[in-house]
This record gives C-alpha cells, sequence and structure tokens, in this order.
C-alpha cells in the first residue's frame, strides 16, 4: 500500500484527515499553525492524490487500515485524528476500531443520520460522478462548499480546485464517493463506545454537513462538544482558518491538560 503523506513539526500527534475528491493540501493553513506545537500528518486518503487505488468493495475500515498502518510506520503509539467531510466518517471508523491508537477526535463538517431527502440528493450525485467521472460534481460542489464571496475573492483557487477535482481517477472516485454517500450512519450503535475527548463541529451555513447532524453525532459520543461555527460553509478549513484553527487549538489544549490531570472546564 502506498501513501503519500506530510510530517511537519514536533510533539504530540496530530493526523489531518480531507474530503473526498480532495487531498493532503487542503490543510495547508492548518499545517502552519499547528506544526508549532505539534507533529502534524497530512496524508492523501485511498484512491486520492499520491496514494493506493481502493478495492472495488472497499469499506470504511479499510480507510482506517491504511491510517493504522501510516501510523505503524512513522512510529506512532497515539495521535489525535482531525477528519473532515469523508475524512470525519473515516476518524469515526477508526475511533471505533483501534482506540487504543487515539488519543482525541475532531469531527469537522461530518454526515449523521441523513433524512429521505438528503440521502437521496447525494445518491444523485453518486449517481452522476459514476456516469460523468469526477469534474461533473465540481461546480455544483464549490457552489455549496464557498460563501460567494469567497467564491469572488478566491477565483484562481477555484479554478485550480476544480482541476484538481476533474483529475481524480474515476473509478477511485466513484468508490469513494459511494462510501461517503452510504456510511454516514456508520457504527451508529458503537458511538457510545468514544471514550476520548471529542469536539464535533460544522458551519451554521453547511447543507450537507449540517448543524443538526453535528448536535446529533454529539450527543451520541460521550462528552462530545458540538459547535457550529457562524457565518461558516462546508469548507470552512480553507475558507475560514483562523476560525477553525482556533477550535482546533483549544481542544487539544483541553486534551492535555486532561492527560495531565488537570480539572477539564
Amino acid at each position: 500500500m502506498i501513501t503519500f503523506h506530510t510530517d511537519t513539526g514536533s510533539g504530540d500527534a496530530l493526523v489531518l484527515i480531507h474530503g473526498v475528491g480532495l487531498s493532503h493540501a487542503m490543510w495547508a493553513a492548518q499545517v502552519e499553525a499547528l506544526a508549532e506545537s505539534h507533529r502534524v500528518i497530512t496524508y492523501d486518503m485511498l484512491g486520492h492524490g499520491g496514494s493506493s487505488a481502493p478495492s472495488p468493495d472497499a469499506t470504511l475500515g479499510d480507510f482506517a487500515y491504511q491510517l493504522l498502518d501510516l501510523l505503524d510506520r512513522l512510529s506512532i503509539e497515539r495521535a489525535t485524528l482531525v477528519g473532515f467531510s469523508m475524512g470525519a466518517l473515516v476518524a469515526r471508523a477508526f475511533a471505533l476500531g483501534h482506540p487504543e491508537r487515539l488519543a482525541s477526535l475532531v469531527l469537522l463538517n461530518g454526515v449523521f443520520r441523513r433524512d429521505a431527502d438528503q440521502r437521496r440528493a447525494v445518491l444523485a450525485r453518486v449517481a452522476d460522478a459514476q456516469s460523468k467521472g469526477p469534474a461533473s460534481n465540481a461546480d455544483a460542489a464549490i457552489e455549496r462548499w464557498f460563501s460567494a464571496d469567497y467564491r469572488t475573492t478566491h477565483a484562481d483557487a477555484m479554478v485550480a480546485l476544480r482541476q484538481a477535482m476533474a483529475a481524480n481517477n474515476p473509478a477511485a472516485y466513484a468508490i469513494c464517493y459511494r462510501l461517503f454517500a452510504t456510511e454516514d450512519d456508520y457504527g451508529i450503535d458503537r458511538l457510545a463506545e468514544i471514550r476520548t475527548p471529542t469536539l464535533v463541529a460544522t458551519g451554521e451555513h453547511d447543507v450537507g454537513s449540517t448543524p443538526a447532524m453535528t448536535r446529533a453525532l454529539a450527543d451520541a459520543i460521550p462528552g462530545a462538544r458540538a459547535v457550529v461555527v457562524p457565518d461558516a460553509r462546508h469548507m470552512m478549513p480553507v475558507e475560514l482558518p483562523d476560525a477553525v484553527n482556533r477550535l482546533l487549538i483549544d481542544h487539544c489544549s483541553a486534551e492535555a491538560a486532561v492527560s495531565s490531570g488537570e480539572t477539564r472546564a
């Protein structure tokens, strides 16, 4: 298995997991801020960037195993996982499958218990991707993911993102997108087993990973904290990096305080 990754900074390990159709590159602003205090690992999930393709029958467990293999190769015993969108599903699968390797957990803009209309909409996008390729979803995705102002003021970045999404391997993209579309209830009966400090967050205006999903997911994980970031859409790690970085820094600081025996506020 080939897993492309970056390894920056030193200290407690923090692993950032991107969303479907994206790559490790989405985390540039987080790496810059967090590598001052942490060892920050980014990587490309199976089927993305420089990593191996998933098998046609891949499960979320296979994506969790990819992460386990990477941690083993990097000699990282325990890490804080930060999963975004599909990456949040992978982080959830890892938390349930390998809890002894988890220091704490952050689930950003994740999906949980889609209703019938939400499920129909995402499955329609999967069908488009299967018949027309990854580029078929790019324009609509970018409109959902970013505010109109950001799209206007970062037009060059939007062009680059469209190109990057279109460059995804069509077969691998379809496999990954179907997992993202169908596994929102993954581990729903076992979420109470997650006992590490957990933050669940999304944007106020995220139409695919809604505030209601975030609150329901946090309610299912003992002691988890739910945060809705004002004025944010789906790609808040990119559009609002300062707000997301502050959430991550505060979460890691609270986790460190708990580990050292201090009382959590």
